[in-house]
């Protein structure tokens, strides 16, 4: 049994948007990338890094140009670049300026994932997939609550295990370290496992320090979305009535990560 989060999200708070995009749909590079963006997606000497690049861009210019209400010609979508932070998280800038908005990218087995945000709080997204994960990777990077979650889950034990993983991803992400800060000084919390698909539940994360991350996650087919940030809001919204990832399939071209 899950155990529940402890916030509960009300329809007040940061609002979202989020958009999906498969790399069946990617555009061949064109006018719709900055200079900046040819460039570096040219300098990128392996097809899967380059095409995952192109993808993650793509899909983020989308996003922002229908948050902002642009048709999404390759004219105002070059108008719209995810430049790398310090932290090496995207950082929006519009019309070569830096704008009021945060964003977050995830790309996953030919998926990429966007969240945008209402204002500059900073926001964490992430999608994996439901995958084999070992009793090592459960030992060595989640913490016990979560590894007792894990075991109470029986057969949708890899379910949890990823699920938990990619909660995570978000939390470092909103906290700007990545993988940097050890996984188990954040700990997740789920109100349920097996919602209705293509809905999202409520999650939460706290941190070691007492920093807590409302947030939310939602399944379609193979694959699992998360998302968070300080404060918590509404579920994000959708920028389509319906997203490609509810029918889209894994890619096969994507490798096996090291972590187990």
């Amino acid at each position: 049994m899950m155990r529940e989060a402890a916030t509960t999200m009300t329809t007040t708070g940061l609002a979202t948007w989020w958009l999906a995009r498969g790399e069946d749909d990617l555009p061949a590079p064109g006018e719709w990338l900055t200079a900046a963006e040819r460039s570096r997606a040219e300098g990128l000497r392996f097809a899967k890094r380059r095409t995952d690049f192109l993808l993650s861009r793509w899909t983020l210019k989308l996003t922002v140009a229908k948050v902002l209400g642009w048709p999404d010609d390759s004219a105002n979508l070059a108008r719209i670049e995810g430049r790398t932070a310090p932290s090496g998280a995207p950082q929006l800038h519009i019309d070569d300026r830096l704008a009021g908005h945060s964003v977050s990218l995830s790309d996953r087995a030919g998926c990429s994932i966007c969240l945008v945000t209402a204002d500059t709080t900073p926001v964490g997204c992430d999608v994996e997939l439901v995958e084999p994960r070992s009793d090592a990777f459960v030992r060595d990077y989640l913490t016990d609550a979560e590894r007792r979650l894990v075991g109470a889950a029986g057969l949708d034990r890899h379910k949890a295990a990823n699920l938990i993983w990619s909660a995570k991803e978000s939390a470092l992400k909103v906290l700007g370290t990545g993988l940097r800060r050890d996984t188990r000084s954040v700990e997740v919390a789920l109100a349920e496992l097996n919602p209705a698909q293509r809905t999202w539940s409520q999650l939460e994360v706290r941190t070691n320090e007492g920093a807590v991350f409302p947030g939310w996650w939602r399944q379609s087919g193979a694959f699992l979305v998360t998302v968070c940030w300080p404060g918590g809001g509404p579920s994000p919204a959708p920028l389509e009535a319906e997203s490609p990832i509810d029918t889209m399939r894994p890619s096969h071209r994507w490798v096996d990560r090291p972590i187990r």
